[in-house]
């Protein structure tokens, strides 16, 4: 291996390139699955978004002279109704709040020093129970419900950390410190901080601030647009078809009326369409490169040990076994595996370290790095043997008098 150390080099050279490739490959898609089966905090099934559409004055349906009292009324009114539907579990108004939502809106809050930034979620108290929000301690969607209704702000417990910037969660931070950055003197309340809810199932956001809508008066509810159902797991049956049958009788209140239910199912294949087209392109784009990595590595050895056949046939002239011969082989390709692995371990904490990967919290993870690095490697080792196994077995089964004849 010393006598041929030039081409020894290319080699290691080569196996370097690959490694840091291979290495980039299982990190993306390793982070991809920690990310995608990360809790996401909510749950949506069995959940419905119901559209309400206001009545302009074009149409004959129009009642005339409804105070911004009445509309609240109004929209109240059909809340209730839903509520009082056996099937329904629970029903909520929000504002900017429900999963797999393009629209947002931002709220900051201060701890000492400290400023965070979070979604800020207005809703009425069943949302919790809609979504099933868990408190970190396990309390109930009905317990934090609860606590919204009592007027309480309830933050996320990672509120206050982001990114590799670890702060303590909410739960042990003194609640009398914590301050609405707009209103510093206002007095909150808080309430049980919940567990991170995210922002989709593509992205690690979960920041979250959840609070009742009265804190903006109770005029604010009519610009709450977003009203979600849960029903019920056993009556969860027909249910677009029947809400919408009744749309007419049942749920036309003032200038209100129910134009359109959808399933969360729905509502979250819409919002991930581009996301999964996109994941999809990445998958077919790493799967293409890693064959073509595969094909090269595999025709480098091959040819490499076609070349040596008449080594090999003088080597066994000279008394080595079969199976000296091939351990020689084999053990080479390893060697320079074993010299080119460290060099990109290392050219991998680099892009690791400058987040030029960067797909997950908490980037430069010693576990996930090392782990990626010894899947590159093992599958390097794989193709390394895979083209060296099989010339090297049929230059084993070649006489060494027909390898040696043009000596």
């Amino acid at each position: 291996m010393l006598n041929e150390w030039q081409s020894n080099l290319w080699i290691v050279i080569e196996f370097i390139i690959v490694s840091v490739v291979l290495w980039f490959i299982c990190d993306y898609f390793s982070s991809a699955y920690c990310i995608y089966n990360n809790p996401r905090g909510f749950d949506i099934s069995h959940c419905y978004l119901l559209d309400l559409y206001e009545i302009t004055d074009k149409s004959p349906e129009f009642v005339e002279g409804r105070t911004p009292e009445q509309m609240v009324e109004d929209k109240l009114e059909i809340l209730e109704r839903l509520k009082r539907r056996p099937e329904v579990e629970a029903a909520s108004y929000s504002n900017n709040s429900y999963p797999y939502n393009g629209s947002n809106s931002s709220i900051s809050f201060r701890y000492d020093s400290i400023w965070a930034e979070g979604l800020r979620r207005m809703v009425t108290p069943d949302f919790m129970r809609v979504f099933r929000y868990r408190g970190i301690n396990g309390e109930s969607p009905e317990q934090l419900a609860q606590e919204i209704e009592e007027g309480k702000i309830i933050l996320s417990e990672n509120f206050f950390s982001y990114e590799n910037n670890k702060i303590k969660g909410v739960s042990k931070l003194i609640a009398d410190s914590i301050k609405l950055s707009e209103n510093e003197h206002l007095n909150i309340p808080f309430g049980t901080p919940i567990v991170p809810v995210r922002y989709d199932d593509y992205n690690l956001w979960s920041q979250t601030a959840v609070f009742s809508n009265s804190f903006s008066g109770p005029e604010a509810l009519l610009w709450m647009n977003e009203l979600c159902i849960r029903v019920r797991e056993d009556m969860d049956k027909d249910i677009i078809e029947n809400l919408m049958k009744d749309a007419q009788s049942q749920f036309h209140v003032g200038n209100y009326i129910l134009s359109n239910v959808e399933s969360f199912d729905t509502v979250r294949e819409a919002f991930h369409l581009e996301d999964n087209n996109k994941q999809r392109n990445y998958i077919a784009g790493m799967i293409f490169l890693l064959i073509n990595i595969f094909l090269g590595l595999l025709g480098t050895f091959w040819f490499r040990t076609q070349q040596r056949v008449q080594e090999v046939a003088l080597r066994k002239v000279n008394g080595a076994t079969s199976r000296s011969v091939f351990g020689r082989l084999i053990s080479e390709g390893l060697i320079m595996l074993a010299i080119a692995t460290p060099i990109a371990l290392g050219i991998d904490c680099l892009l690791a370290y400058f987040e030029l990967n960067s797909r997950y919290y908490d980037y430069l993870e010693w576990d996930r790095m090392i782990v990626c690095a010894l899947i590159a490697a093992a599958l390097m080792a794989l193709m390394i043997v895979a083209g060296i196994w099989f010339p090297a077995r049929k230059a084993m089964k070649i006489e060494p008098a027909i390898a040696l004849k043009d000596e």
